[in-house]
Parts: C-alpha cells; structure tokens; sequence
C-alpha cells in the first residue's frame, strides 16, 4: 500500500498521530516560539507526521472507534500526551530564567527586565541571554534530532489511541520542577557565591571606614565582579547543558513510560 493510500484510507488513525506531534512540538520552547510563523508549525508538524507514517505497524493493528465521542476523547488524551512531553522540555529551559533573575538580583540588574513575547511577562536580562544560549546548544548538540528519535520512541512505545494518565503523572511533573529549579540554582552559583563574597567584604570595609558610601562603592564593584564571573562561565555552562540535555531526555523517558502505564 502507498504512503498516500495509507493516508486515505486511514485518516482517522493520521489525525490522531498529527495530533500527538503537534502537542509536543507546539508545547516545547523550541519550535513552539511565538516568533515561529504558526503556518509553519502546522507544516512542519504535518510532514513529520507523514515521515512516522512509515514506521507505523500494520494498518490491521490500527484501533477502530465506534462514534464521535469515542474519537474525540481520544483526541484530548493524545493531545495531553504530546503536551506532557513538551511540559519537560519548557520546565528544563526555564530553568535559564530563574538563574537569570537570581543572578540579575546579585549584580543589581534586578531592576532591568526585557518583555518576553514568549510568556507575555517580563524576564530578566541575563535569563535571556542564558536562554538563547541554550537554544543554540540544543542545536548544536543534536538535541532536535534526539527530540524527533524521542518522538519516533513514544509511537512504538505508546501506540497511538493508547496513552493513559495515570494519577503518579504529577509526582512525575512535580519532580521535573524539581530538578530544574535545582539546576538553575546550580547555573547561578558562581555568580551568587561571588556576590555573597563581595557583600562580606564590603561589610568589612564599612567597618573599617564609616566615612564610605557602600552604595556609590559597592553597587559598581558588585556589576562589575558579577559580570566577570557571568562571563567566565559561559564555557562552563556549555559543558554543563550537555548533562542538563541528558536528564531533560530521561525524564521525557519517564514520562512516556507513566503515560503508556509501563513505569
């Protein structure tokens, strides 16, 4: 049977498939950016959705569906499936925001912000700057290609129609917030252990000198101290997202297994 009779003749099956594509791609905070044209979203999901029709089981294992009703529970629970998965990707690249803001409230950028299109809110200078960072590592590393394989994964792991929800999924969610505020604490330490520091040696100086301004003093030295460290583990933190992009994938892993009701 051709790829293009297989479409036809099982559209109901596609659907559900396309459905499942989209929500991950659509959820994630890669290809889901508001600066994406959403025409070519809706493209780019389509003809991924077309490449894992060959890799599909036979059309006899295919699930059949009664009514109406049936098919659109369906839809929903595929649609959450795919938006679970995308749920970790955005959990694990916020993580650059929350070390950005605590980074920020150390050098005393707290008070700059950027208005963030993605989220409608604003958020911190240096978070961004970590994001797009980020963003292009995943790229770099390959990340896109192992998200597509993870993608291919869930179909043979999780036949389409067969995704559950079961209640453990929000202990699962909840450990991913977890680990990721975790991480980002990780992200900002060298710049928060060095504000600590020059907030100690500061309180030493005016001690020593009550005659000195800390805030015509100290304000300066903390930007400047705190961006040299920022800029100092920039080849740091690109060593270290390979590790985050490792647990970010295993925990899509974990996911899928709760959802397929394997875990």
């Amino acid at each position: 049977m051709s790829q293009l009779a297989l479409i036809r003749d099982h559209l109901d099956y596609v659907l559900l498939l396309f459905v499942r594509v989209t929500g991950l791609l659509i959820s994630s905070p890669i290809f889901g950016r508001k600066n994406v044209p959403n025409i070519a979203k809706i493209g780019f999901c389509a003809v991924l959705t077309v490449v894992f029709m060959s890799g599909l089981p036979a059309p006899a294992s295919y699930p059949v569906f009664n009514n109406l009703l049936e098919y659109a529970l369906v839809v929903v629970r595929e649609l959450a499936f795919g938006v679970a998965m995308g749920f970790v990707l955005t959990a694990i690249f916020n993580l650059t925001m929350t070390a950005g803001a605590i980074m920020d409230y150390q050098i005393g950028y707290s008070m700059a912000s950027i208005y963030d299109f993605q989220n409608n809110s604003q958020s911190p200078v240096s978070g961004n700057l970590f994001n797009i960072m980020m963003l292009i590592l995943f790229f770099m590393y390959d990340g896109h290609l192992k998200l597509i394989s993870v993608i291919q994964k869930t179909i043979t792991a999780v036949p389409i129609g067969t995704a559950m929800a079961p209640p453990d999924i929000l202990w699962v969610a909840a450990e991913v917030m977890t680990k990721s505020f975790l991480l980002s604490i990780m992200v900002a330490m060298p710049v928060l252990a060095a504000g600590v520091m020059i907030e100690i040696a500061l309180g030493a100086m005016i001690k020593t000198v009550p005659q000195m301004n800390m805030f015509v003093v100290g304000i300066p030295i903390k930007i400047i101290v705190g961006l040299v460290v920022m800029l100092m583990t920039f080849s740091l933190f690109a060593n270290f997202t390979k590790d985050i992009f490792t647990q970010m994938f295993n925990y899509i892993g974990v996911m899928f297994d709760h959802l397929a009701g394997t875990a």
